[in-house]
């Protein structure tokens, strides 16, 4: 198929601020918003420079936004897209009925920036087959389980679960309120930034050292990010406490009728009563009881999440090297993946 559009460069984000907004809300995936691109690019971007694209269709009509940056290392220069690793999901920023611009768009920024990198990397792009869209060499799939409704109520939705479940998540959600469990959202910017607080000290209590560079190691961003989607209505965080200690915190981020979620974190010291998989679990509950008809549970396919899903998606990672240089690069991404 061929796909005809006119694809311009961006000197920055404010040549394009009403398309991107309103091609990130048709998108329907929040690490596609401006407020994500800002506080990447003001906190996270490091080294990598943004070369952001604009795809016109011949009637004029913005229809896709390619977000990629670019970091000069010492001996491999890599291509990403913007939010790389911390994002969920990227990809062209494009309306589902528009893909076959954004595939288009993505081809033609990638060689327009071809001759600035050693290997492109694309992480977690939407759905397979990216392969043969852009020339690419896969580097690994993976599973993001999702629960599918919408639900007219909860017990419609645990009917569709096995009985074990059912009684478990009845069961330890009882226990564990009858040990004093609360749970409360934050309503202010104040109590946004305790929640977060609780958040990032449960995560680095569960990883220690361990703890992902894109989450912890990028505090000062995800902080930025959940105050502008705070303001924007979309944070949805659910903390969870004993005795006015936090032992669990769900963050998600609400856009369109989809809930993301994001980050858990919950104490070790509860591992037994489940709190992580009951914290997941209520907030699901929320989300339907909201309106959302999916609940997306995140890229990896972990035993909770397994069981509260009845739907997948797949996301891909994809690589495309030039020289030699480049093609030792791909093959150490592959084994990372």
């Amino acid at each position: 198929m061929v796909v005809s559009l006119e694809l311009d460069r961006l000197g920055s984000v404010d040549e394009a601020r009403a398309e991107w907004e309103r091609l990130a809300l048709a998108s329907g995936c929040p690490f596609a918003t401006l407020e994500w691109t800002e506080a990447w690019l003001e906190h996270a971007a490091g080294p990598y420079l943004p070369h952001l694209f604009l795809a016109r269709d011949p009637g004029g009509r913005a229809v896709a936004i390619v977000p990629l940056v670019i970091a000069r290392g010492r001996y491999v220069r890599k291509a990403r897209f913007l939010g790389f690793r911390a994002a969920n999901e990227v990809g062209p920023i494009c309306a589902p009925g528009d893909a076959e611009f954004g595939v288009e768009a993505l081809r033609r920024a990638v060689a327009a920036t071809r001759v600035e990198w050693d290997v492109f990397l694309a992480e977690h792009l939407p759905g397979t087959g990216w392969d043969a869209r852009i020339e690419a060499k896969v580097l690994a799939t993976k599973g993001a389980p999702i629960v599918r409704g919408p639900w007219q109520s909860w017990d419609d939705y645990l009917a569709t679960r096995s009985h074990n479940l059912r009684n478990e998540l009845r069961r330890k959600e009882r226990r564990l309120r009858e040990q004093g469990m609360t749970h409360g959202t934050p309503r202010s910017p104040e109590e946004l930034e305790s929640a977060l607080d609780a958040l990032f000290e449960l995560h680095r209590g569960r990883w220690g050292s361990e703890a992902s560079p894109f989450f912890s190691g990028l505090e000062p961003f995800h902080r930025a990010f959940a105050r502008a989607a705070f303001a924007r209505g979309w944070v949805r965080l659910h903390v969870f406490e004993i005795d006015g200690r936090p032992v669990a915190v769900n963050y998600s981020l609400r856009f369109g009728d989809a809930e993301w979620s994001y980050q858990l974190g919950r104490d070790l010291r509860l591992e037994h009563a489940s709190v992580g998989l009951i914290g997941t679990a209520i907030a699901v509950r929320g989300a339907f009881a909201e309106g959302a008809t999916v609940f997306r549970l995140g890229p990896g396919e972990q035993p909770y999440k397994l069981r509260l899903a009845n739907d997948s998606s797949t996301l891909e990672t994809v690589g495309i090297a030039r020289g030699l240089r480049g093609r030792a690069s791909l093959v150490a991404a592959r084994r990372r993946e």
